[in-house]
């Protein structure tokens, strides 16, 4: 004789192939180098539902436009309303960038249209370890930069390490800060990131690399030297530039530098300003619930 399902069993078998049929996507990995204390890689999305997305990749890149980019990537601190601002810090030493270069150069050759470049970096700090992970793809002709988690501490067996280890765009206590350019007027714009499914964001940038590296050559420094001062990067002119006769060059590279020094202090303040006007629209919002009705 034939049994007939319960109504409760019924609901559970439809709930259950609801659940299968909106699986997430699953993420695959193709490791390019790694070692115990850092890797880069190659990571997409698998999703039989869904058209991957495509990406200006593969691309070749040059030991040293790599090294001008990642060299000049900085993190500006949150501040709270009432607190001044600090100084934007270097996001990777110079030690990580000679690590990362050659690996990430390989990993932009070999990528295809539907997968990005991800990487982590691990050193020990304490009793933990100090953790930075994050991600970089070309789109739409211009190079995404994304950081998760900068110099954050973890704990070596912690379930936050692994999960950074499984995904790097996996914010634990978001990124620290907002990412920034030594030459902001290369900015196309920064935005939050919340590919790593998490409670937090990471922060990406979008640089219009192109032009960048082109004003680069037009100034011929594109073979400059990358040296790191307390949290600043700097990066001195060829020698070949700084042996020419004549004032006017040196002269040439102050005021250019000035400038662009004044754009990203310029565009610190806007943050800071955008910043703060949250806060006050916040707290305007927090005293309007307070507020009893007549």
């Amino acid at each position: 004789m034939l049994r007939t399902k319960s109504p409760s069993h019924l609901f559970l078998s439809i709930l259950l192939l609801l659940c299968l049929g909106c699986a997430g996507p699953t993420l695959t990995s193709r490791v390019i180098e790694q070692d115990a204390s850092w890797f880069v890689r190659l990571d997409s999305f698998h999703d039989v539902g869904r058209a991957p997305s495509r990406y200006g990749h593969p691309i070749v890149w040059r030991d040293e436009e790599l090294s001008a980019i990642l060299s000049r990537l900085l993190l500006q601190e949150r501040v709270g309303l009432m607190d001044n601002a600090r100084p934007p810090r270097s996001v990777f030493s110079l030690e990580e960038i000679h690590l990362l270069i050659p690996a990430v150069r390989k990993s932009f050759q070999e990528a295809t249209p539907h997968e990005w470049i991800v990487f982590t970096l691990v050193g020990q700090e304490g009793p933990g370890t100090e953790t930075t992970s994050g991600g970089m793809f070309v789109e739409g002709g211009k190079l995404h930069l994304v950081i998760a988690n900068h110099r954050l501490v973890l704990a070596g067996s912690s379930q936050e390490l692994a999960q950074v280890w499984a995904n790097p765009l996996h914010s634990v206590q978001g990124s620290g800060g907002i990412l920034a350019f030594d030459s902001p007027r290369f900015v196309i714009g920064t935005q939050a990131n919340w590919s790593g499914g998490h409670r937090a964001s990471a922060s990406e940038l979008i640089l219009d690399h192109a032009a960048f590296l082109s004003s680069l050559q037009r100034t011929g420094s594109t073979a400059a030297s990358v040296h790191i001062s307390g949290s600043h990067v700097l990066a001195s002119a060829p020698e070949s530039d700084a042996s020419r006769p004549g004032p006017s060059r040196s002269v040439q590279v102050d005021s250019e530098q000035i400038i662009l020094r004044l754009r990203e202090e310029i565009e610190v303040l806007k943050q800071q300003l955008a910043d703060k006007a949250f806060e006050v629209d916040r707290l305007k919002r927090r005293e309007t619930h307070r507020t009893p009705a007549p």
